[in-house]
């Protein structure tokens, strides 16, 4: 029994060393012969269809191959042992499951059944694993495909002429190994051309990997990109790779570039010249083929002018430069994008919605965006989630985007005070006119003045129907034509229906 056990060690050992299926049958086979508990061994696995996967031998038998293969297929068919000679067959399996067969010649006392317990555990976790694997594979190809769809040029929303000749651009600059750097606010879609840029290359089949750089600290990205060994700092328990060294043969995009640290800006400026790396406590030089395309919301070159951003790291990135322009630059992209989400989430909530009101479509149109396209996508998946009916109506939109102004905006952006804040001063200038002559009109003289332009406004979009204005107004025809002969000097035509 102790020889046993030593057998059983010795074949665990080998199988810790080498944990595949082949190596640790041959090992154990091997030592099961050196110690003299066999002459010859071989064990055939099947698949599921019960054909022959693989055999694997260890030693010369006494019989021809077509003799063992047909004392292993009647003992896979019948699922007994079966001896003829000094030869014996131990099925390896339960049920109608029989993972293989394992062939002994003048074997000693129970070590054929151990091996054959052995080998039936072996088989099982290198199926499993082989399955897994299987799985994996498909599940990365699926995946890759599904990066594909949602990163191809269909789902690329581009009617507008200053986008189209950002992706024809980025279609052309594909072609070629130069280093791109690509400038937008935060959320027009930045990563969307550096994919484009990576599918139209000859990288295309290669990896693409983004890491947005903003989003660590210092050293967290250093080990990021480069990689680390074990041992360089407290919980690297073992070596890891960079993000550089996982793109290799493809593309890295690197976002938020402008974030990073002077430090960090050396050793990348290092890394795009010499197209080489060192990981973290390493010094050991690693070649890289890596496609570079940079991202940022920053202007670069003011901040190579504040001594924030290296000049010469600028330059390097800085070969081709792409700049997408704001939502708010293309409004006439904004119908389509709607469209789109639409699509999108109508079909994730499974909702049906077959119509946006004209009024919903102006709005959208007219706001400016902040958050661009990322902002647009957020509203649209709020709408479609909160839709009641068919149709998205005014009261579906965000709050920030119904109070819009854009009157207030284009005030702002001259140097202007708000209307609110106009008419806030004005009418604490006639409160004082008011009380200096005083007077007790204060309230007919404000009215009087911003009555004639409210009537105006709407007898304007009414083609001058008092009837309609009246009905706007929430008054009678009669109170309107009273108020008119007060409020005007001049006689006018009106249109009387």
């Amino acid at each position: 029994m102790s020889q046993l056990l030593d057998l059983l060690d010795a074949a665990t050992e080998a199988r810790v060393n080498n944990p595949q299926l082949r190596p640790s049958v041959l090992a154990s086979l091997r030592l099961g012969a050196g110690a003299g508990y066999l002459r010859y061994g071989r064990l055939t696995t099947f698949r599921h269809d019960s054909e022959i996967r693989e055999i694997i031998s260890q030693g010369e038998c006494t019989l021809s191959d077509d003799e063992q293969t047909r004392i292993t297929l009647e003992a896979r068919d019948t699922h007994q042992v079966t001896t003829v000679g000094g030869l014996t067959a131990y099925p390896l399996g339960k049920g109608k499951r029989i993972h293989g067969v394992l062939l002994v010649e003048d074997p000693k006392p129970e070590v054929g059944p151990l091996l054959a317990d052995l080998f039936l555990q072996w088989c099982a976790v290198a199926e499993f694993t082989s399955l897994e694997k299987a799985e994996l594979i498909d599940e990365n190809f699926q995946l890759r495909e599904e990066i594909k769809q949602q990163f191809s040029d269909k789902n690329i929303i581009a009617v507008s002429g200053a986008f189209r000749r950002v992706l024809e651009a980025a279609r052309r600059v594909a072609a070629s190994t130069a280093t791109v750097l690509i400038h937008g606010e935060t959320g027009t879609g930045k990563e969307l051309i550096a994919r484009v840029i990576h599918a139209h290359s000859n990288r295309a089949n290669g990896p693409f990997v983004a890491i947005n750089c903003g989003a660590l600290s210092e050293s967290l990205l250093e080990s990021e990109l480069f990689g680390h060994v074990k041992g360089a700092f407290t919980g690297a328990i073992a070596d890891r790779k960079g993000k550089f060294e996982a793109a290799n043969g493809g593309s890295i995009f690197l976002d938020e570039i402008g974030e990073v640290s002077p430090a960090m800006q050396v050793r990348l400026l290092r890394v795009l010249q010499e197209m080489e790396i060192e990981r973290v406590g390493d010094t050991k030089t690693r070649k890289l083929d890596v496609r570079v395309v940079a991202a940022t919301n920053r202007v670069l070159e003011k901040e190579v002018e504040k001594g924030t951003f290296r000049a010469d790291l600028y330059y390097r990135l800085n070969v081709v430069y792409l700049h997408i322009p704001p939502l708010r630059q293309r409004p006439e992209d904004i119908p389509h994008l709607v469209e789109h989400f639409l699509n999108i989430y109508c079909q994730r909530n499974v909702k049906f919605i077959d119509s946006i009101s004209r009024d919903v479509l102006e709005v959208l149109t007219r706001y400016p965006w902040p958050g661009n396209v990322r902002e647009l996508e957020n509203c649209m998946e709020k709408i479609v989630v909160m839709a009641p009916a068919k149709e998205i109506t005014p009261d579906l939109l965000p709050m920030s985007v119904m109070a819009y102004d854009p009157h207030q905006e284009n005030d702002k952006a001259a140097g202007l005070v708000s209307f609110e804040a106009r008419l806030s001063a004005y009418m604490q200038a006639e409160t004082h006119t008011c009380l200096e002559r005083g007077g007790a009109d204060l309230y007919d003289v404000v009215r009087a003045k911003w009555e004639r332009y409210l009537f105006e406004a709407v007898l304007n979009a009414c083609s001058n129907n008092k009837s309609r204005a009246a009905q706007i107004l929430g008054i009678t025809r009669n109170t309107l034509n009273t108020r008119l002969k007060e409020l005007c000097d001049v006689k006018r035509q009106w249109t009387v229906e």
